[in-house]
C-alpha cells in the first residue's frame, strides 16, 4: 500500500511540472486544505489550483527526485513525509536545485487515494539536528 501512495506522490509532481492541471486536480480531495511555503495562509482546493497555475504556468523541463522520509498508513488514511529536490536548467545552461520538505495526508475513497492536506517548507538550512 505504501508504494501505491509513493506513486501518487510522484504523479502529483509529474503532473505539476507538465502543467497537467486536470490530472493534478483529480488527485486532490474536494475538502483539501494545504499550506505551501511562502503563502500567508492555508489554501482550499480552488486556492491550490490558482497557486499551482501561478507557480507553474506552463510545462517545464524541470526534473525532481523524492527522498522518502517516512510514511504511516492507518486504515484509509496515510501520512507521508519526504524531501523533494527540483532540478531546473536556466537559459544559460546552469542547473539550479531547490529542496523542500513536504508533508501530505492522503485518504482512500473507494479504490483511489486522494490528497486531503499538505504543508511544505523550503529546505534552506541543510544542517541536521540529532534528537536523542
Amino acid at each position: 500500500m505504501q508504494e501505491e501512495i509513493w506513486e501518487q506522490e510522484r504523479a502529483y509532481f509529474t503532473n505539476l511540472y507538465k502543467a497537467d492541471y486536470a490530472a493534478l486536480l483529480a488527485l486532490i480531495h474536494p475538502q483539501f486544505l494545504g499550506w505551501p511555503d511562502g503563502v500567508p495562509h492555508p489554501l482550499d482546493k480552488p486556492g491550490c489550483a490558482r497557486f499551482m497555475h501561478q507557480l507553474i504556468p506552463a510545462p517545464t523541463t524541470c526534473t525532481f527526485t523524492i527522498e522518502r522520509g517516512g510514511m504511516r498508513v492507518l486504515g484509509d488514511v496515510a501520512l507521508s513525509h519526504y524531501t523533494i529536490k527540483v532540478h531546473c536548467t536556466d537559459p544559460a545552461g546552469a542547473t539550479k536545485t531547490q529542496a523542500s520538505r513536504i508533508t501530505h495526508t492522503w485518504v482512500k475513497e473507494g479504490d483511489h487515494w486522494k490528497l486531503l492536506g499538505g504543508m511544505s517548507c523550503s529546505q534552506l538550512n541543510t544542517s541536521k539536528r540529532e534528537i536523542s
